[in-house]
Formats: structure tokens, sequence, C-alpha cells
């Protein structure tokens, strides 16, 4: 009887954290008329906070007002940017890993190629972190599961639910670094600095000894001719497109 019982415990235990795991999604109502494309996500008209108040180079915790857009539920992968582009190689094992080593340009050459564009700076803050200015998509904060570990680590793009945004949107936070169409300006920058590099968002912190879940007011920048194996990029378009 008293094993029963503990069995019983374990069980409920589990469930509970399991439940636990789950990202609470805002309830979005799509209004009539309005088809949601496939394989994207719909974020409504309105006010979010973007930014941190103790972070000086971001809108530091300001209410920004967005008009409705769409924005890929997930990074473009390696195989669908080779559809675009055959001459972009990749190991077929990885095929659905976040596709990298692109330039800016070349993001936003697919991007319209889909009739779509790179997303704003605040559309993909937005998305990341809904309307309740939440440090973690997720919510509740928790240290990266290879933290300790030095080297990238990709994961195929739809693989971690329980890490997704409010919105239902995947890889904000902890897989590749994704470029956006705004120049990065702190408000400080010198007038020669103000178009030199592209604001990007979302990746890892890495250094040589740990890896940290970044914060979605988190801001980073990149010369927008440079590539690397940690940038890749999703798109977003209007809902008047």
């Amino acid at each position: 009887m008293r094993r029963l019982l503990l069995a019983v415990l374990a069980l409920i235990f589990i469930c509970l954290s399991c439940e636990n795991k789950k990202v609470e999604q805002i309830k979005v109502n799509v209004p009539k008329g309005i088809t949601v494309p496939e394989k994207m996500v719909y974020i409504p008209s309105g006010d979010f906070i973007m930014g941190h108040r103790k972070e000086p180079e971001t809108k530091k915790g300001e209410r920004v007002t967005l008009e409705a857009f769409f924005i890929d539920r997930f990074e473009v992968t390696r195989k669908q940017y080779n559809v675009f582009n055959p001459a972009h190689m990749f190991n077929q094992k990885k095929a659905h890993f976040p596709v990298s080593m692109v330039t800016f340009q070349q993001g936003q050459d697919y991007c319209r190629w889909k009739n779509k564009r790179l997303p704003t700076e605040a559309e993909w803050e937005k998305s990341a972190r809904g309307t309740d200015g939440r440090k973690w998509p997720w919510k509740i904060y928790y240290e990266h599961p290879n933290n300790g570990f030095s080297g990238f680590l990709p994961e195929v793009v739809d693989k971690r639910n329980e890490w997704i945004s409010p919105y239902g949107v995947y890889g904000m936070g902890y897989n590749v670094w994704e470029w956006t169409s705004d120049w990065y300006d702190s408000g400080k920058s010198l007038k020669i600095d103000q178009k030199r590099y592209k604001v990007i968002r979302g990746g890892l912190t890495q250094t040589h000894t740990t890896i940290k879940f970044t914060p979605t007011y988190f801001r980073n920048k990149m010369d927008p001719k440079l590539y690397f194996n940690f940038i890749g990029f999703r798109c977003a378009c209007s809902v008047d497109r």
C-alpha cells in the first residue's frame, strides 16, 4: 500500500513538473477575413514593453505600439534556404537546423523571394516577450542545460516547445542570432556609426566557459556584410501586404 502511495505521488510530481514547463500562451483572436500564412504566427496590434529600464542601450521599458503583423514560427532552415540558393550547401543530417553563414542581404533577399521581409527589431521583441515585459520568452528563469560547455550548439528549429514565446514562436533566446531590418543605434552612436551595424537578436550568450539564455530585450549588433555559423534569420510580413 505504501509503495502504491509513493508511486501515485511520484506520478503527480512528474505531471506537475511537465505542466510547469508549458509556456502559457496569449490568447489571440485573428480578425475575420485574415488568413494566417502557413508556419507563421499572427501578432495582434497594440503596445508592449520594449527594453529594460536598467539597460541604457535599449528602449528602457518604453511602451511601443505596433500594427498587427505575421512572423515565422520557426527560424529559416538550411533546407529551406537551399531551395532559394542551391549553392548554399549543408549537411543533409542537419537539414532542419537554422540556416547560418548568411549575410544580412542574403537573409533579406530570401524573405523578399517569399514575399516577406526581415522583422523590425520591435516586431522581433514583441514576438519574443508578449505584452507583460517578461525577461525570458518562457517567463521563468533557469540555467541553460549545457551551461559550462564551450562551443556553439544549434538545434533543429522546432525542437523545444518548452522554450517557446507566449505567442508560440520558437528559437527566441537560445538558437542562432537573427538578423533584423534595423540599424543599431544606441542613442550614443557617432553619426558615422549610425548605419554601420544591423541589430541581431536572440541567440545564446556565450563565453569560453558558459552558455546562457539571452533576455528578450538584449540587443546585439553585427556588420551586415559579415556572416557566421551563429547568425541566421526568420521572416515577417505586414498583414496588409
